[in-house]
C-alpha cells in the first residue's frame, strides 16, 4: 500500500509538471502570436506607407505633371488598348478608366471560339465611351469567314450594338456577311450618322446584289471604300466623296462613279476583269467628263485593257498630280499600255508616275514617257525577265535622256527608280554621261549653259535593282563615286545569283 501511494504521488507530480510545461509553452506561443500580429500590423502599415510614397513618387513623374487632356492624347497615340495601360499602375488604371476618349478606338476580330465573350466585352467597352466619336474595325476570323461561318447570331448582335451608337461613328471599317439579318442589323444605323467621315465596307463575295443604303444620309462622309459589291446597289452621297477606293469593280461601275462624284480628289480602283462598257465607244460619256479636282489616280488593270482605255479617253484630268498604274495584262494585250497612257497627255500637273507590270521594250517605254513630260518622280517595276519581253534601259532609251538628242525625255525628272531586267552594264558609259549631265551640268545657272538645255531639272535620286549582270569599270565607278560625294543619291544593285 505505501508503494502504491508513492507511485500515485510521483504520477501526480509528473502530470503537474507536464501541465505547467504545456501552460508555459502556450503562454509563450500567445506571446509569439502577439508579436507576430504586431509585426504583421507593422508590415501592413509599412506596405501602406510604401504605396503612399510610390504614389507620391509617381505623381512627380513628368507625364503626371501634364494636363489631363495632353496625357490623354499621348496615351491615345501610343497605345490603343486601354487594358494594357491599366496594368501599369493604379494611377494609370484610374486615369484610363475615367477617360472615355481612350475607349474610342475599337479593333475586334470575331472568332467562332470567343464570339460570346467578345460580344459581352464590346458591350462594356462601348459603355465607357460616354458619347465620344468612335473609330472601329470589325472583322471575322479569316479561317471561317466567307467559307464556313458568317458570324452567326453573335455577329448580328455585335452589329446591332455598333448600330446603336451610330451617332458616335467617326471612322469605321467592317465586314458584312451575306446574311439578311446582318444587313438588317447594320441598317438600323441609317439616317443616324452625323459624325461619319470615313467608311470601309468589305462585303462578302456573293452579296453584290443586295441593296445597301446605310450611307444614304451621312452629311460629313468624304472617304469611302467599297469592296465586293456593285456600286449600282450602293446608295451614298457621291457628290461629297473626295477619297474613293473600290476593289473588284466593273468598268461600268467605275464610269457610274465618275459621273456621280465630280469632287473626288483621290481615286483607287481595281477592275474585275470585265470589259463591259455599255453603248458604243463614242457614247461612253455624252460629252468628255472633266474631273477638275482629281489629283491622285490608282488603277489596277486586270481586263484586256480595251474597256479601261475607252473609259479614260472620255475623261479629262487637268488637276492630276500622281498616277499609280498596275497592269496585269497578258502578253498579247501589252500594246494597250500606250493607249492607256495617252489619256494623261492633258494632265500638265502630273508629277509622280508609278508603274508596275510588263513593258514590251524600250520603244514602248519611250512612247509612254512622251505622254508624261511633266513627271518629276518616276518608278518602274517590270518584274522578272520573260522571253516575250525585251530588257529595258537600253542604249535607245538612255540616249533620249541627255544631249545631243534634241527632244530630251522627262526634262523635269528628279527621282528615278527601276526594278527589272536590263542590258544596263553594256551601256554604263551612257548611263554615266546622262547622270553627269542631269546632275552636275543641270545644277549650273541657266546663264552658264546652253539656253536650249536650261529647262532640264537636276536629278536628285536614282535607284536601279536588276536581276541582270552589272559590270562597272573602274573609271566609270570613280566618276559615279564623285557624283555621290557631290550629293547624288545613287544605288545600283544586281540580284543575279553568281554560282
Amino acid at each position: 500500500m505505501p508503494d502504491q501511494g508513492c507511485h500515485r504521488s510521483e504520477n501526480e507530480t509528473a502530470q503537474n509538471a507536464l501541465l505547467q510545461q504545456v501552460a508555459a509553452l502556450e503562454s509563450e506561443m500567445e506571446d509569439t502570436r502577439a508579436q507576430i500580429a504586431q509585426k504583421q500590423a507593422f508590415l501592413l502599415e509599412q506596405e501602406q506607407e510604401r504605396r503612399r510614397l510610390d504614389t507620391q513618387l509617381n505623381a512627380l513623374s513628368p507625364i503626371d505633371q501634364l494636363p489631363a487632356e495632353v496625357k490623354t492624347e499621348i496615351f491615345y497615340s501610343v497605345c490603343r488598348n486601354p487594358f494594357f495601360l491599366g496594368k501599369i499602375c493604379r494611377g494609370w488604371r484610374d486615369f484610363v478608366w475615367s477617360s472615355p476618349v481612350l475607349w474610342t478606338n475599337i479593333h475586334l476580330e470575331v472568332t467562332k471560339k470567343n464570339r460570346k465573350v467578345q460580344a459581352n466585352l464590346l458591350r462594356d467597352w462601348l459603355s465607357r465611351t460616354a458619347g465620344c466619336p468612335l473609330t472601329f474595325c470589325l472583322a471575322l476570323e479569316w479561317s471561317h469567314s466567307r467559307h464556313h461561318w458568317n458570324g452567326g447570331s453573335s455577329f448580328k448582335q455585335i452589329l446591332t450594338m455598333l448600330a446603336s451608337v451610330s451617332t458616335q461613328w467617326k471612322e469605321v471599317e467592317f465586314f458584312l456577311p451575306n446574311s439578311q439579318v446582318c444587313f438588317d442589323a447594320i441598317s438600323t444605323a441609317e439616317n443616324s450618322l452625323p459624325l461619319l467621315t470615313d467608311a470601309t465596307v468589305d462585303f462578302d463575295f456573293d452579296s453584290g446584289e443586295r441593296p445597301f443604303n446605310l450611307f444614304s444620309v451621312a452629311p460629313q462622309l468624304s472617304t469611302l471604300c467599297i469592296d465586293n459589291n456593285r456600286l449600282a446597289n450602293v446608295l451614298a452621297p457621291w457628290h461629297q466623296i473626295k477619297d474613293f477606293t473600290s476593289f473588284t469593280i466593273s468598268l461600268d461601275d467605275v464610269r457610274g462613279f465618275l459621273q456621280k462624284a465630280p469632287n473626288v480628289i483621290r481615286c483607287t480602283v481595281d477592275d474585275d476583269g470585265s470589259e463591259s462598257i455599255q453603248g458604243e465607244p463614242q457614247d461612253t460619256f455624252v460629252r468628255p467628263l472633266v474631273l477638275e479636282r482629281l489629283e491622285y489616280l490608282e488603277l489596277q488593270v486586270v481586263s484586256e485593257g480595251v474597256g479601261i482605255t475607252r473609259l479614260l479617253e472620255s475623261v479629262e484630268l487637268p488637276a492630276l498630280r500622281e498616277v499609280n498604274l498596275t497592269s496585269h495584262l497578258d502578253y498579247s494585250s501589252l500594246a494597250i499600255l500606250p493607249a492607256i497612257m495617252i489619256s494623261f497627255c492633258s494632265s500638265h500637273l502630273l508629277e509622280t508616275f508609278t508603274f508596275t507590270g510588263s513593258i514590251t521594250s524600250d520603244d514602248e517605254l519611250i512612247q509612254v514617257l512622251r505622254y508624261i513630260p511633266s513627271t518629276k518622280e518616276l518608278s518602274l517595276d517590270s518584274g522578272e525577265y520573260h522571253p516575250h519581253l525585251c530588257p529595258l534601259l537600253t542604249e535607245k532609251l538612255l540616249q533620249r535622256l541627255y544631249p545631243p538628242h534634241a527632244d530630251i525625255l522627262l526634262p523635269n525628272l528628279r527621282s528615278f527608280t527601276y526594278c527589272g531586267p536590263s542590258t544596263f552594264d553594256e551601256h554604263m558609259h551612257m548611263f554615266r554621261d546622262m547622270l553627269v549631265y542631269r546632275f552636275r551640268q543641270c545644277a549650273l545657272r541657266p546663264a552658264e549653259v546652253d539656253s536650249k538645255r536650261a529647262t532640264v531639272s537636276r536629278i536628285q535620286s536614282v535607284t536601279v535593282v536588276t536581276a541582270s549582270r552589272l559590270v562597272i569599270s573602274p573609271d566609270i565607278q570613280e566618276e559615279l563615286d564623285c557624283l555621290v560625294n557631290e550629293g547624288l543619291e545613287l544605288s545600283l544593285t544586281s540580284t543575279l545569283q553568281v554560282e
